[in-house]
């Protein structure tokens, strides 16, 4: 951190809007991917244990938030897995997920202990004051999962963290301000993480809360999807799922990406171009300790069969139709590595959906997800560019 200011003061700024701070957290959360990712090939696959690398990266998990009590409250709650049906003829013939996801759940069924599944319930003033709920006192009707109105919407947030970090904890202060701007209660699940929990754990989860919701009386089309980085690809998937289950039940109200991962296999030339911008670093596929190697299939060799494997559309989502989408707002920055892949990933939802608002927005000189730097202006301008998309649907 000193030596990034130092060089601000030196060398002066990376991009004329940056300030001190602004750099010098970029540059610091470079330092923390470069050493918690080092490089390594596939000649030392062997030698790896996957479940200390797990437990290492958990040992540095992002740094705990809350949610500012002048926006709302928050609850920490749970769902039982056992109690949460899943039809399983639906998932047949998905692709690259059917076995694995099919296993994950028979294994579920088999497991004598039933799991749960955390997830936080965040729910601020202002959606309280649209039920009427006074904010005089904590109701226990605005902490509890169950519709408030028989038309409330809310958000179901998919965080994210390269699929290997992040948790709701992490994202409390972030997502508190997205349900203020909203003024939707949000469900924040706390999805497993790989390489422990390799794919499609993450989408298993994900489609776990997501019929938690139905269960509790949330209709589809009130429900909004969203998430940022890992989590926007995890929408991707979750909506490509239920389009294939044949049903209504992707017909969500909207859509939220925000600085998506929009493919398993990037190929834009921002990775390069930004690379002295953004935070995120451009770790090679060569790597197996980078973290998309570690999210699919850890251990296995980066071959011609696994770089086949990683265009599937459950993993490359453009590289399938993406037809059927809801209105969908994605917001990135012009100084991040996935740019020009979340500009393919635009391009081709515009294609596949043209009655549709599909809205993209691109924020000069801001690096990924640079929502949660809340000290930017262009972060209150991104979460009321939101609210004014939520109004719209």
């Amino acid at each position: 951190m000193v030596k990034s200011a130092v060089s601000f003061l030196t060398r002066g700024r990376h991009l004329p809007a940056w300030d001190i701070r602004y750099q010098v957290y970029c540059s610091g959360f470079r330092q923390y991917t470069r050493m918690l990712f080092p490089l390594t090939s596939d000649d030392d696959i062997d030698t790896m244990d996957f479940g200390k690398i797990h437990d290492t990266i958990q040992a540095s998990q992002m740094p705990p938030t809350t949610v500012p009590r002048e926006i709302g409250i928050f609850r920490e709650l749970s769902i039982c897995v056992a109690d949460v049906n899943i039809d399983c003829d639906a998932i047949r013939g998905v692709g690259l997920a059917e076995r694995p996801l099919l296993s994950l759940i028979e294994r579920e069924r088999k497991n004598s202990e039933s799991r749960t599944l955390a997830y936080d319930l965040i729910t601020p003033w202002s959606a309280c004051e649209q039920v009427g709920i006074g904010l005089d006192t904590t109701t226990k009707a605005a902490l509890e999962p169950s519709p408030l109105t028989p038309s409330e919407r809310v958000v179901l947030f998919l965080h994210g963290g390269s699929y290997v970090l992040g948790n709701p904890i992490a994202y409390r202060e972030p997502v508190g301000y997205l349900a203020h701007y909203t003024s939707l209660r949000t469900f924040v699940i706390d999805y497993r993480l790989a390489p422990r929990h390799p794919f499609p754990a993450q989408l298993h989860d994900a489609l776990i809360g997501f019929n938690f919701l139905l269960a509790q009386g949330f209709k589809p089309q009130n429900i909004v999807l969203a998430g940022d980085s890992a989590g926007g690809h995890l929408c991707l998937d979750l909506l490509l799922l239920l389009r294939h289950a044949g049903s209504d039940q992707h017909k969500f109200a909207g859509l939220m990406l925000i600085s998506p991962l929009p493919s398993l296999t990037l190929h834009g030339d921002s990775l390069a171009s930004n690379g002295d911008h953004d935070y995120l670093v451009n770790l090679p596929m060569t790597s197996p300790n980078m973290p998309l190697r570690l999210f699919y299939r850890p251990g296995a060799k980066y071959n011609s069969d696994y770089k086949q494997e990683l265009k599937d559309p459950m993993l490359s989502p453009s590289n399938g139709s993406l037809a059927e989408f809801p209105p969908t707002i994605i917001q990135c920055g012009a100084a991040e590595l996935l740019l020009d892949d979340i500009r393919k990933l635009y391009n081709k939802l515009k294609v596949d959906n043209p009655d549709t608002n599909i809205v993209f927005e691109e924020y000069p000189e801001m690096v990924h997800v640079f929502h949660r730097f809340l000290f930017r202006p262009e972060s209150k301008q991104a979460y009321e560019a939101l609210q004014t998309f939520v109004q719209s649907i």
